[in-house]
């Protein structure tokens, strides 16, 4: 736990939740939240699975869900054991008990279904639970679902599917962010609530949207374009102190390259535009990678279940790169085997790695308040909270014998 407390200082101290229960209560919170699961029977956790997955069930449940903004209405924030995602019954339903609490999240922007792009049903349930729970075919599986409670009642995510989360350190997470909500509830100050709820109702439904959008940052990635060392020496050294070796560290250590093989670089404005534009030799925009590159990135990406997608995704659309998305989970989800002893591609780095033209400009011309203190603020929160996520996605599904 004590990993697990740092963690979760780093990632509610920035975003300004959490920090009342992770300075004084943190100990006697978690106690607590662990005795009441044990303590709580199997019979009040398949409550939790009462409603459905079908599409009518599905989108009726979405509408009108918005809570954001709305005052805090509960007391006593919990976890408490929950069944893990499983297979529709011959109804193509899954059970969802009455007694739960609606999401602050909504499924669309104004909490109808206004949003593009957002999944509001579950087409392929079979797919859906495998996403989510990988093990659930190991005979040897005896890994422990979690959910969140207010006042005793499980909360749902935007869609009205169980919150089941497979790790308890996620739940005491996302508990806390719920504690820390004050007055009114703001969404905004729950980073980990928010990706694991895109996991369960978007990712694990249909991934394919998430994983064609990483493959995207391959073709533009942001490290791949470095400045002429002769038009700005300084900015390029800062590049290479941020990004060294880390083209070669995930295509070999992660993709299984050859040394020699790694990704297509640009050099200077010009160079960047020529190589970029779509020719007979690079049929799509973006970076002319090697296919087999590509290729490789595109099946490790397909072989992730949809927490570590969604964590990747994110990190990957804020740092507007895959490189520098991929070092980072890859090493949050090995340090989650025993794997890596040594933290080289941690959140911090990543924020630092993402980042260098920007701090390149402030140093130049100055920092703006109410702009980019709160990009540099908002870029930190959502690296720490995506690798908290992969690492103990990582370590549950490991500890329980994926």
């Amino acid at each position: 736990m004590v990993c697990v407390c740092q963690n979760l200082t780093i990632i509610t101290t920035m975003n300004r939740a959490a920090s009342k229960l992770l300075q004084a209560n943190i100990t006697s919170f978690e106690a607590t939240l662990l005795r009441r699961a044990t303590a709580s029977s199997s019979s009040s956790s398949s409550g939790v699975l009462r409603r459905a997955l079908s599409s009518k069930n599905v989108t009726a449940a979405a509408a009108d869900r918005r809570l954001a903004g709305r005052r805090r209405f509960y007391n006593v924030v919990g976890i408490a054991p929950s069944i893990a995602p499983v297979k529709p019954d011959k109804n193509n339903k899954v059970t969802n008990g009455d007694n739960t609490v609606q999401s602050p999240i909504s499924a669309g922007v104004d909490g109808t279904q206004s949003a593009t792009g957002v999944n509001t049903s579950i087409k392929e349930t079979s797919k859906w639970t495998l996403r989510l729970n990988p093990n659930k075919d190991n005979d040897n599986n005896k890994e422990e679902w979690y959910s969140v409670t207010l006042d005793g009642r499980a909360i749902r995510t935007p869609l009205g599917l169980p919150f089941a989360l497979p790790s308890p350190a996620l739940a005491l997470a996302v508990a806390s962010e719920w504690d820390s909500q004050k007055t009114y509830l703001q969404p905004a100050q729950m980073p980990i609530m928010t990706l694991c709820c895109t996991a369960i109702d978007q990712v694990a439904s249909d991934p394919t949207a998430h994983q064609t959008d990483i493959i995207r940052y391959l073709r533009n990635d942001t490290s791949c374009y470095w400045v002429d060392p002769t038009e700005d020496r300084v900015l390029n050294r800062q590049q290479a102190q941020a990004w060294e070796k880390l083209h070669k560290t995930v295509s070999s250590e992660l993709l299984g390259l050859p040394d020699d093989l790694g990704p297509a670089q640009a050099v200077g404005g010009s160079d960047a535009l020529l190589i970029s534009r779509k020719s007979d030799g690079n049929k799509m925009s973006g970076l002319p990678h090697p296919p087999l590159l590509v290729e490789k990135a595109k099946k490790w990406i397909d072989s992730l279940d949809a927490w570590t997608l969604t964590a990747l995704y994110s990190a990957a659309a804020e740092s507007k790169s895959f490189f520098i998305a991929a070092a980072m989970i890859f090493e949050a989800t090995q340090h989650a085997k025993g794997e890596c002893k040594v933290a080289t591609r941690d959140p911090k780095w990543a924020v630092q790695a993402a980042r260098v033209e920007e701090e390149f400009n402030i140093e130049m011309w100055g920092l703006v308040e109410g702009g980019h203190d709160y990009d540099r603020l908002n870029s930190s929160i959502q690296m720490h909270a995506a690798s908290f996520v992969a690492q103990n996605v990582a370590a549950s599904f490991h500890l329980h014998g994926r």
